[in-house]
């Protein structure tokens, strides 16, 4: 009897081992107590345009016929300006839109203007740009607006991949992680790696999920078009996923069963 219970205690100890995990690797924002009063992140989302992009460009002005010049599919929405109604181009009505394809140089053709190199702006300093031409001699009041129709993020979760198309050019990777699924049980919060291409080259960065204040002034916290966010597996999921865990998990169970009915024969035979 005396082993018998020896091996159960020794069961049972392996079993809470195995399924215990520090409380600090699944916790998120556990210094979200230090953000009560307000405080200002350094996090940007000012999205720099990238090759392959597709932007919507609308061009406003209290002149239409002005505006219908540079009228094409692409142009979208209207404004509303000081002293009237400003109006926009947009071809037949249509909104279901292409947007203006960023080439692999880096350039968009534009209407009348022709060719204008966007790579590396953002969408104000383009909508500035083309502007400026703009009234150099065709709409006087021009107001232009650029908007970057989507972009997408890849999304691995263990052995899991999801693509998410992001119809806005601001999203955090809070957002993102979530319209994957959210992190799922065995995953590591504190070390989530972040591949993103910048200017041609590639650059990792991690991004600390238990720490509200890194994550926040993380370079990570708005994503960018083609990001790729890696969230590991820890070790205990890895052990779990092995055939070796599963071995000791049906061996366990044998030795469970085993126990449970050496202890009932012993107390019959009392």
């Amino acid at each position: 009897m005396r082993i018998l219970n020896l091996l159960f205690s020794a069961f049972v100890t392996i079993l809470l081992l195995s399924g215990c995990m520090a409380r600090e690797h699944f916790i998120l924002f556990q210094d979200a107590d230090d953000y009560q009063d307000a405080r200002r992140i350094s996090s940007t989302y000012d999205i720099r345009i990238q090759a392959d992009d597709q932007l919507a460009i609308s061009i406003a002005s209290k002149d239409k016929e002005l505006v219908e010049v540079f009228n094409n599919k692409t142009f979208i929405g209207s404004q509303q300006g000081m002293g009237g109604s400003m109006m926009s181009s947009n071809s037949n009505g249509n909104n279901n839109l292409n947007g203006f394809h960023v080439d692999a140089d880096g350039n968009i053709e534009f209407p009348i203007l022709g060719r204008i190199y966007v790579m590396g702006k953002s969408r104000k300093e383009v909508a500035e740009d083309i502007q400026e031409r703009l009234r150099q001699g065709y709409v006087n009041d021009a107001v232009v607006n650029v908007e970057l129709l989507s972009f997408h993020v890849v999304v691995i979760m263990g052995n899991d991949g999801k693509i998410l198309n992001i119809d806005r050019d601001r999203c955090t990777i809070v957002e993102a992680i979530t319209m994957a699924g959210g992190f799922k049980t065995g995953t590591y919060r504190e070390n989530v790696l972040v591949v993103r291409e910048e200017n041609g080259e590639l650059w990792t960065y991690r991004a600390d999920f238990t720490e509200l204040s890194k994550l926040l002034n993380s370079p990570v916290y708005y994503l960018q078009q083609n990001d790729i966010i890696y969230i590991e597996t820890n070790s205990a999921q890895q052990v779990e996923e092995s055939s070796t865990y599963r071995f000791l998990t049906a061996f366990s169970s044998i030795m469970a069963f085993v126990v449970s009915i050496g202890a009932i024969l012993l107390s019959v035979n009392k």
